[in-house]
Parts: structure tokens; C-alpha cells; sequence
């Protein structure tokens, strides 16, 4: 997240604040996830693959510029936040929108 947030007010003039603030929405999702992980009962029986994904995501377009990144982050974010709606997906609505946002608003 450090070097995201470096890379973003480093980046030549480039404003990405859409996405920085998508990067947000993201790390207050994954503290509610961590919230609902450690109430579970048997954390090994997790996907940690799958709940992984959104730290990847997120991340990716202030570590890569271009609008196709931000685009596709925010394509595949879609996808996992709908598979995972039945249980963490919801806590990462906000950090989709924010990225739809950035995908459509921010210039390269």
C-alpha cells in the first residue's frame, strides 16, 4: 500500500485520486473482512486465493498507468465482489464504485 501511495503522488503530474481513494475503500473492506475472518472457527478451511484477489487488484492501477488497467481492475473487481456477495463481497462495493469511477474520469 506504501508503495502505491508513493507511486501515486510521484507520478509526474498524473492525478489518480480516484484511484488512491478506491485504494481506501479497499483497505477499510479488507479490515471488515479481517473482522469476519477472525470470528470464524476454522480459518485453514478459508480460499485465501480468492480472498487475496482485492489486494491485487486495487493496487494495480496506481502501480500501472493507463486507462486499460484501470479498466480491467475494475472488470475483474465486478466479478469478484459479485461471486462473493454472499459473504465479504459487500464490504468492497464501495472500493467497485470508486474504481468504476477512476476507470471512466481519470486521464492517463
Amino acid at each position: 500500500m506504501t508503495v502505491a501511495c508513493v507511486r501515486t503522488w510521484t507520478s509526474g503530474g498524473v492525478r489518480r485520486s480516484w484511484s488512491l481513494a478506491a485504494l481506501f475503500a479497499g483497505v477499510l473492506g479488507a479490515a471488515c473482512t479481517g473482522v469476519v475472518i477472525a470470528a470464524q472457527a476454522d480459518p485453514s478451511s478459508l480460499n485465501w486465493l480468492l480472498i487475496l484477489v482485492p489486494a491485487v487488484v486495487v493496487t494495480l492501477p496506481l502501480l500501472v498507468a493507463g486507462r486499460a488497467v484501470r479498466v480491467g481492475a475494475a472488470v475483474v473487481m465486478a466479478m469478484w465482489t459479485w461471486l462473493a456477495s454472499a459473504s465479504i463481497g459487500m464490504f468492497f462495493v464501495p472500493c467497485l464504485l470508486l474504481m468504476l469511477i477512476a476507470a471512466k474520469k481519470e486521464q492517463t
